[in-house]
C-alpha cells in the first residue's frame, strides 16, 4: 500500500507516512542524480547501484541545506499567514488596508527568494567532498552574487512555456 501511495500519489498522500516515503525518496534520488551527474561529466563509467551507494556519503549536510532552505521560507511563510490573516477575517477592509498587506507579503516573499536564490545551489555544492553547509551556501551566495534576475529568469522560462504550451493545446 505505501509503495503505491509512494508512486501513485502524484504529490497527494493519502496516508500520514506517504509523505515522509516521498520525502526520503526524493533526497535518496536527488543525492543519485547529483552522483551520476557529476560522474559523467568527468566521462566516468556510471551505474545505478553505484549511484545510490556512492551518491549517499554526503546525507547530512545535504539535510542540513535543505533545512536551511525551510528557515529562509518562514518570511514568506509568515507574510502569507498575515496576509491571508488580515482578508479572510476583515481586519484590511479598505482598498489601502489590503494593498498594504499584499506589498508586505510580497515584501517577505520577494526576502525569501532572494535568499532562495544562492541556497538551491548550495545544495549541489554540498555534495562535494570536505564541504561543511555553511560554507556551501557562502560559496553558492558568492556565485549568484549579481546575477539573480538573470537566474530567476531563467528558471521561470520553463514553467511559463509549459503553462502557454498547454493553455493552447487546450484551446
Amino acid at each position: 500500500l505505501q509503495l503505491t501511495v509512494l508512486f501513485g500519489g502524484s504529490g497527494t498522500t493519502n496516508t500520514p507516512n506517504g509523505g515522509v516515503y516521498q520525502t526520503i525518496l526524493m533526497v535518496v534520488c536527488s543525492l543519485a542524480l547529483i552522483w551520476v551527474f557529476r560522474q559523467a561529466q568527468a566521462k566516468k563509467p556510471v551505474g545505478t547501484k553505484r549511484a545510490f551507494y556512492q551518491g549517499m556519503y554526503p546525507v547530512i549536510p545535504f539535510l542540513l541545506v535543505l533545512l536551511i532552505i525551510g528557515l529562509q521560507l518562514l518570511p514568506m511563510s509568515i507574510g502569507s499567514y498575515l496576509y491571508t490573516t488580515l482578508i479572510n477575517t476583515g481586519i484590511a477592509v479598505h482598498t489601502w488596508e489590503k494593498l498594504l498587506s499584499l506589498a508586505v507579503f510580497l515584501l517577505l516573499s520577494l526576502w525569501s527568494l532572494r535568499m532562495l536564490t544562492g541556497s538551491m545551489f548550495a545544495l549541489y555544492i554540498v555534495t562535494l567532498p570536505d564541504m561543511a553547509p555553511l560554507r556551501a551556501i557562502r560559496s553558492a551566495k558568492q556565485l549568484v552574487k549579481g546575477r539573480r534576475l538573470l537566474i530567476w529568469r531563467k528558471l521561470l522560462l520553463l514553467p511559463a512555456v509549459i503553462v502557454i504550451g498547454t493553455s493552447l493545446l487546450v484551446l
